[in-house]
């Protein structure tokens, strides 16, 4: 392993080092993550500098707060094994590379934080699994809103037992996230909340009529309007995706998925290489609300700008999903930088919408094929929603633009 990042002088000192075997399993495996041979020359030598200063003379347990004291200890060193002045990063980067290396090896100790109602929320999600069916995200999305009401009970009544729950902590939560939720928000928390108190009641974990008692705000249909940019300024945000660096190509191909096909942001990060059918020209979806597999006929745009990004800007890696980070180990794409891809474009462009994140372009393209006169339940089906209701959050329309087709071309002047 050594051989092929040093010279074969500094491979020797490295071999000579404590702990071989589990520094050279540890830098392989981020070598075939797609570390560079640069890092893994740093990661190398500060791997002697951390079984050096945790006095590791086999692999033992480590906790969090003695990789702390030991990179404290690194950063104030002046002996002969520093050969270049601690910086700011020097006791974080320690800590980092540390933990990681333990994890990888299965020897950092972590602190038991059990939650207290753990096992019910395990309980009540493989119901939703089992006997519901529901979907990942909105399973995800139920336990995450029933998690985060019982964890402020926990913190702010010391409530340990469902049983003790009344409406009354209901009411205290909503009044207390009043101020930073908005009306959408609230009734979302109420829903997933009503949902969850109702199985408790089945099971005899709570009071009865609680779940009754939850009541989600009024939201008029209009709070949910006008969330997504103008189509003509979606095709200028597509038309200013045309630099020639690897961050503007992967950016355009992101970005007409996310406008054409109306993809959400998971669904596009799930994209696989195998997904796409040149031949065939079509590509498979993995839907995130429906779950299943969906596909779409491939526009020779779309291909194009896809193509472009595999051949010249993609990382080589072996990582299968379509896009990837470009910074080693070149793992698929983070949701926060999918994010970043459309609002940094859509602020420097100065297009006005409510929102500005990847799903504004949802909202424009159901909006758009509204205006064309597509039906809902075909752009239901699009957009892969269960039903024609949930198009009626993407946009605004009335009877008169609904019988007006349009002759224009989605992607129009592309």
């Amino acid at each position: 392993m050594f051989e092929t990042i040093f010279t074969l002088s500094a491979a020797n000192k490295h071999r000579l080092a404590p702990l071989l075997r589990e520094r050279e399993e540890f830098l392989a495996y981020l070598q075939s993550r797609g570390t560079g041979r640069g890092c893994l020359r740093i990661y190398s030598s500060r791997l002697n500098q951390i079984i050096r200063f945790l006095k590791l003379k086999r692999m033992r347990p480590v906790r969090p707060h003695e990789i702390t004291i030991a990179a404290r200890q690194w950063a104030k060193y002046q002996g002969e094994f520093r050969h270049l002045s601690a910086g700011p990063w020097s006791a974080p980067t320690f800590v980092w590379l540390a933990k990681r290396w333990l994890r990888f090896h299965g020897k950092l100790v972590l602190p038991s934080r059990r939650f207290v109602f753990t096992d019910k929320l395990s309980t009540y999600a493989e119901f939703m699994d089992s006997e519901r069916r529901l979907s990942s995200v909105t399973m995800q999305g139920r336990i995450f809103q029933a998690t985060r009401f019982l964890r402020w009970c926990s913190q702010h009544r010391k409530l340990r037992r469902l049983s003790a729950i009344s409406l009354n902590d209901v009411d205290g939560y909503f009044s207390a996230n009043a101020k930073q939720w908005n009306l959408v928000s609230m009734a979302s928390s109420a829903s997933a909340l009503r949902a969850f108190f109702v199985y408790a009641e089945s099971r005899r974990w709570c009071r009865v009529g609680i779940a009754y008692g939850i009541k989600s705000p009024p939201v008029r249909a209009g709070s949910f309007l006008s969330d997504g940019p103008k189509w003509h300024d979606v095709l200028r945000l597509v038309r200013s995706t045309s630099g020639n660096t690897p961050v503007e190509i992967r950016a355009r191909a992101i970005v007409m998925l996310v406008s054409i096909y109306g993809l959400r942001r998971g669904e596009v990060i799930r994209l696989q290489l195998s997904d796409f059918d040149w031949r065939e020209r079509v590509f498979t979806v993995r839907r995130s609300k429906l779950g299943g597999l969906q596909q779409f006929p491939l526009r020779s745009d779309v291909s194009a700008a896809i193509l472009r990004y595999i051949n010249t800007a993609r990382p080589h890696s072996s990582c299968s999903r379509l896009f990837i980070s470009f910074h080693p180990p070149y793992g698929p794409v983070h949701p926060v930088s999918i994010n970043e891809i459309v609002r940094s474009r859509i602020e420097r462009l100065q297009i006005k919408t409510k929102r500005k994140g990847p799903h504004a372009l949802r909202h424009a393209c159901a909006t758009e094929l509204l205006r064309q006169g597509s039906s809902l339940r075909d752009i239901a089906d699009f957009l892969g929603h269960r039903n024609c209701q949930s198009v009626r959050i993407y946009a605004k329309f009335d009877m008169q633009t609904l019988r007006q087709v349009s002759d224009l071309d989605l992607v129009g002047a592309l």
